[in-house]
């Protein structure tokens, strides 16, 4: 039954997700013809936590964008998911699919459209050369930035050469 609504997850999320889609002639037609109508992709609802939550995006090049993981999820709408044990890893986007950055929250609430992840609690953010902790965070994906306002800490793990002289 899982599987069920973690297609139907998919399918919801692709809707949204989709730039420049048109909706048909007919279910247009349709939804004008009844008063209080709703699209489809409003209509569906996860009745459920979805357990194991995966959700992978690639670029317009097939390669790995980012991969959202999670060990509970649960979808209010279509534009947010909601979710428990986060973990997202973001990649380098190219053929080798390396790991450019890893985040890891206890909740926070994804925004697929805007591609955003939003948290109260902790998060921590580790990359090759450094290590990022705060909470009350969002993760902006397109322009690659994570704001923390409480409780930042950072650690480099590269050299920082003349930087503090």
């Amino acid at each position: 039954m899982n599987s069920r609504r973690l297609i139907a997850c998919f399918f919801l999320l692709a809707a949204s997700c989709a730039e420049g889609a048109e909706p048909s002639r007919k279910s247009a037609d349709d939804s004008a013809k009844k008063p209080g109508a709703k699209s489809r992709a409003e209509q569906i609802r996860a009745a459920a936590p979805i357990k194991n939550f995966r959700l992978p995006t690639f670029t317009v090049e097939g390669y790995r964008e980012f991969m959202l993981r999670a060990g509970e999820a649960v979808v209010p709408s279509p534009e947010q998911i909601n979710v428990r044990e986060m973990e997202l890893t973001v990649f380098t986007r190219t053929a080798e699919e390396q790991i450019d950055a890893m985040l890891a929250a206890p909740s926070a609430s994804f925004f697929p459209k805007d591609q955003l992840v939003r948290g109260d609690d902790t998060v921590r953010l580790e990359r090759a050369d450094l290590t990022v902790t705060g909470a009350g965070w969002t993760y902006d994906h397109k322009a690659q930035k994570l704001t923390i306002n409480r409780a930042a800490h950072i650690i480099l793990h590269a050299p920082i050469g003349d930087v503090i002289k």
